[in-house]
Parts: structure tokens; C-alpha cells; sequence
């Protein structure tokens, strides 16, 4: 057991050393320096000087951070660095004991005995209750007689000064290791070193925290509520812990849940810039894009050079449809953050496209000699918002020698991100199989957010009248899709109600799968069962029918079709051909 645990506190010092130093999380002033006094205190030297400058760079004239500052500094045995911060706070606050405490331990342990003596008796006189100042005044005065006893020991420090040698404590500097690669978007790196770390400190929360968000980013939620619950279990109401629960509930897409936990935090501390940032990133879910950038500019208000909060930003302006000021944004937050592998994806996205051109061509070849039907189509889209979009589209089609041309106009819009709805409407003039005139509605519910092993899942209706020469049809379609396989696969099944103004109903199913073989390529497949509308009749089929789609380049798509259909006076074979393009 002895051996194991040498063996891991070797692997972690080894990290420690290579290990480079990261960014801390996201955090108020006065948060950054009350860890950074707790560091100190627990002898964490380096995290306590890296927490500290952080403060420093919020609020310069912070003389309670330059003092900690050089302690921290006389803890890690960099006297030049200490006295500039000692002398830092003596120029702001003349007065300030503690500084003129740690500027006489700077000259004690440099060996400037005449220097220190009178800096400490000060302290000591002002404070006769200060046992380490009147400790300090007897060392200075020891070290004074000692090199008038021994001149030749002048100009080296007295023995009882010297610390002993301390084993470097690996703990902080893996905690920094682990948030730069998380930051970088490393996960499995990050966990390891964190773990690692948890090894050699099993109850520090920040350790704790850290690994919650780091499995969080993973998606296993469950894990991570674990580790947050520990964190608790040892420092109930722990406020990173509290926040931390509140990622994966916005992860999992549970915004109901993910809002009463951040209005909880929010309510004790109104101020914290985390908890601002989450309640902007929730208000982003609910398509709440005020309260998103009031929150998102509020914490920035607060911490200038917060990077998250300029994300943030970024992604109200994008869902906006501004997207030149949302790269502007991110490029802010890019250089705070130089290696963040979000905000690089974030840039990496190309400016939308807001039109969008739809061609195809079907050629149905029919049985019994009947010849062929053709149907052509050609569609354009354009995005108003990101929430809204109008398009038009017309179709020729000819059968048994006549040929109708129709018209139509639609509308989508995206009221939250989980819900949308369409409304159309189609005229044929002069029409001889199709329908005069169509009205259609629609809507679409996600019901479960996309997560890597099952999701999306969707809740769809179609709605159709068409009124035809001399009988109209009403057609209603409820379906649902689910995606599996990490999104790769989803799988449809739709149920088909029509009925004519004669009460003469039918009713039949569609089950279709898509697959997306590559990045770049799909494949799609089916059956149906289901009537179709021909001519204002309603008339059965049985249909096998399959394609593919493949993007020739990000504007571009590809598409063919082939399908087979049964039908009680004739069969057909339907070859179709299509593209998108967008610009």
C-alpha cells in the first residue's frame, strides 16, 4: 500500500513539474482573493501569487491584495518580488501594520538587520498583542549580536532563520495543469490530472468542482452531479458546487431545472459574474435574448476581461442575425482566452446564408402502357431572422397529356427552440388533376434535447386542405423522429388521416430512416402504406422507396431518388434528381 502511494504521489509530482501554468475560472474580485488567502494560508504559495495578480489586475490599488501578494511572494522565497509589493501598499497605505510587518521580515531575511529592527519595533509598539512581530524584533536583535560576536558571519544570514526544505505540494499546480487543457477543450488530459490530484487530496472541493464540470463536458451528467454533491457533502452551500449543478442541467437541455438552481444562487448573491453568466446562458435557451445581454453586460461590468460573458454576447448578437458584431465579440473573447477551442469553433462557423435554392426533377414511368408523368419543381427560401423564414416555390406537372402549374407561398418561424410552426398556401390556375387552391399548417416540438447516445426526439404535425373541382380534401399527419448513434441515425414514422366532403376516409403510415454515412454523405429509406390524394381522390398505395444526398461543398447539395409504387389499377417507378444550393 506504502509503495502504491509513493508511486502515485511520484506520477502526480512528475505532472506538477511539467505542468504549465492556466487561467482560474471565471470570478469576482473578492472571490479571487479570498482563495487566494485561503491558498496561502494552506501554503499553496504559487496559486495563492497566481490569484492574487488576477485581483491586482481587477483593482491596481488594492493595498489588502498587495500585502497578501507578498506574503504569498515570502512564501515561495522571492524577496525582490515581495518587497515591490510590500512597497506597493506602503505607498497607498502608510499605515498599514501588515505591510510594514512583511517589509521588515524582507529586509530580516536579507540581511539587512538595521533596516528590519526598526520596521518591526514599530509593529510591535503599535501592537503589543502581535506575538510574531515581538518574535521578529527578538530574532532581528539575536542576528544583530550575533554578527558583533562574529564579524566574519556578517553577511550570512543567522542560522535560525533558514527554513527547512519544504517537498514542492503538486496539488495547486495540477489544479492549473487540469484547467488549462479543460479550457482547451482536452477533456480526457484534464480529467486525468484532476483525478490525479483528487488522489493526493481527496477532500479539496475545488478539485471536486473541477472534475464535476470536467465529466459534465463529457456528458455524463449523472457522474458530475456526483462529484458536485461531494463538494457539498464537505462545504454545504459551496457556491461553485451550487453552480456547478446548474451546467449540466443547461447541458441536458432541463432549462426548467437549470433556472431554479441559478435564481437560487442569484437570489443570495446577485453580483456573482458566474451565476450572471449561466442565468444569460439559460435566458439564451429560452429565447429570452434581453435578459440574456443584460446579463451577459452586467458581468462583464463586473469583470471586464471575462471571456465568457463576451461569448455570450456573441451568441445574442448571432441569434440576432448579427453576425459580423457576434465575431466581434468572440474575437475579444479570443484574446483573453488565446486558446479556447469554443471560441475557435464559434469563429470557425461560416457567415449564414440567407437564401436558399431547392431543384428537383421526377420522371415516374408507369405500367399497362400508360406512359410516363413528370413532375418539376423549384424553390426559394429566405431567412428573415434566425427565427424566421419566407419561401416560394412552383411546380409543373404533367400527366396523361395535361399539365398543371402550381404556386405556392410559406412561412416558418422558430417561436423558442424547441417549437416552430409553418403556414401555406398553394393556387393552381386552371387546374385540371390538381387541387384549385391548398391551405397547410404545421408545427414541430422537441420534446428531448440532443445528447451523444439518444436525441433529438420531435413531436410533428402536418395539416393540408385541398379543394379540388368538385370535392375537397382534408388531410391530417401526425409524426415523430428520433435520432440515435451519437445523430447519425434517425428514424421516422408518420400516420396519414385524409377524408373527402363525402365523409370517404382513409388512413395509412409512412416509416422512413436516414443514415449519414459521412459528414458529407446520407442515405434514406422507407415504406409507406398510405393513400394519396390523385385528381381529389383518395387513392391506396404501397411504396419501397430509398435515395441518397451528398454535399459537394458547404453551398452545394446533390440528391437522387428511386422509388417503386403499387397501386390497384397501376404501378409506377419514380426516378428523381435534385440540388441545393444556398448563398
Amino acid at each position: 500500500m506504502r509503495r502504491g502511494r509513493r508511486l502515485s504521489f511520484a506520477a502526480c509530482l512528475i505532472l506538477a513539474v511539467a505542468a504549465a501554468p492556466a487561467v482560474a475560472l471565471a470570478q469576482t474580485a473578492d472571490e479571487l482573493y479570498a482563495s487566494a488567502v485561503k491558498a496561502r494560508q494552506a501554503q499553496h504559495f504559487d496559486e495563492a501569487a497566481d490569484l492574487l495578480k488576477r485581483v491586482l489586475a481587477l483593482k491596481p490599488d488594492n493595498a489588502d491584495a498587495l500585502v497578501q501578494l507578498g506574503f504569498a511572494e515570502l512564501g515561495r522565497n522571492d524577496l525582490p518580488a515581495a518587497r515591490d509589493a510590500f512597497s506597493k501598499a506602503l505607498s497607498l497605505a502608510p499605515n498599514y501594520r501588515d505591510a510594514t510587518f512583511g517589509m521588515a521580515e524582507v529586509e530580516y531575511r536579507s540581511g539587512n538587520l538595521d533596516a528590519a529592527l526598526p520596521l518591526a519595533e514599530t509593529v510591535a509598539k503599535a501592537d503589543p498583542a502581535n506575538t510574531d512581530a515581538a518574535a521578529l524584533v527578538e530574532n532581528i536583535r539575536k542576528a544583530k549580536q550575533a554578527a558583533v560576536s562574529k564579524p566574519n558571519a556578517a553577511a550570512a544570514v543567522p542560522a535560525a532563520v533558514k527554513k527547512p526544505h519544504r517537498r514542492p505540494n503538486p496539488v495547486p499546480t495540477l489544479i492549473q495543469e487540469g484547467r488549462r487543457l479543460r479550457q482547451a477543450g482536452k477533456l480526457p488530459e484534464a480529467e486525468k490530472v484532476y483525478r490525479c490530484a483528487l488522489r493526493l487530496a481527496p477532500k479539496d472541493t475545488d478539485i471536486l468542482v473541477a472534475l464535476g464540470l470536467v465529466v459534465g463536458s463529457s456528458q455524463r451528467f449523472d457522474e458530475a452531479d456526483h462529484f458536485f454533491d461531494r463538494a457539498l457533502a464537505i462545504k454545504p452551500g459551496l457556491l461553485d458546487a451550487r453552480l456547478g449543478k446548474v451546467r449540466p442541467a443547461i447541458w441536458q437541455g432541463d432549462t426548467a431545472r437549470a433556472r431554479v438552481l441559478v435564481d437560487d444562487v442569484l437570489a443570495t448573491a446577485p453580483d456573482n459574474v458566474e451565476a450572471l453568466d449561466l442565468d444569460g446562458r439559460i435566458a439564451l435557451l429560452e429565447a429570452d435574448y434581453t435578459r440574456a445581454a443584460q446579463s451577459f453586460q452586467r458581468a462583464l461590468a463586473l469583470e471586464p476581461r471575462n471571456a465568457e460573458a463576451l461569448v455570450g454576447i456573441g451568441d445574442v448578437r448571432r441569434a440576432a442575425g448579427d453576425d459580423e458584431a457576434a465575431r466581434q465579440a468572440y474575437r475579444q473573447a479570443l484574446a483573453i482566452e488565446p486558446g479556447s477551442a469554443d471560441i475557435g469553433q464559434r469563429l470557425a462557423v461560416p457567415p449564414p446564408r440567407k437564401w436558399r435554392l431547392d431543384v428537383g426533377n421526377e420522371v415516374s414511368d408507369l405500367t399497362n402502357g400508360l406512359g410516363d408523368w413528370t413532375d418539376s419543381s423549384a424553390g426559394l427560401a429566405y431567412r428573415l431572422s434566425p427565427r424566421t423564414t419566407i419561401s416560394g416555390h412552383a411546380r409543373l406537372a404533367s400527366r396523361f397529356g395535361r399539365t398543371d402549374v402550381q404556386m405556392e407561398g410559406r412561412i416558418d418561424q422558430a417561436f423558442t427552440p424547441a417549437f416552430s410552426a409553418y403556414a401555406l398556401a398553394a393556387v393552381t390556375p386552371d387546374a385540371d388533376f390538381l387541387a384549385r387552391y391548398s391551405i397547410g399548417a404545421g408545427a414541430s416540438w422537441q420534446v428531448v434535447a440532443p445528447a451523444k447516445a439518444f436525441g433529438p426526439l420531435s413531436l410533428n404535425i402536418d395539416t393540408r386542405y385541398d379543394n379540388f373541382a368538385d370535392t375537397s380534401v382534408t388531410s391530417i399527419q401526425p409524426w415523430m423522429q428520433a435520432y440515435i448513434l451519437d445523430g447519425r441515425l434517425g428514424l421516422s414514422a408518420r400516420w396519414v388521416h385524409a377524408e373527402d366532403d363525402i365523409g370517404t376516409r382513409a388512413n395509412g403510415y409512412v416509416l422512413r430512416a436516414d443514415l449519414a454515412v459521412t459528414p458529407r454523405f446520407n442515405l434514406f429509406g422507407g415504406y409507406a402504406d398510405a393513400p394519396e390524394i390523385d385528381d381529389g381522390a383518395l387513392v391506396p398505395t404501397r411504396t419501397v422507396f430509398g435515395g441518397i444526398s451528398f454535399e459537394v461543398s458547404d453551398p452545394l447539395t446533390l440528391r437522387a431518388s428511386i422509388a417503386h409504387e403499387e397501386r390497384p389499377t397501376f404501378d409506377r417507378n419514380i426516378f428523381g434528381l435534385g440540388l441545393t444550393a444556398r448563398f
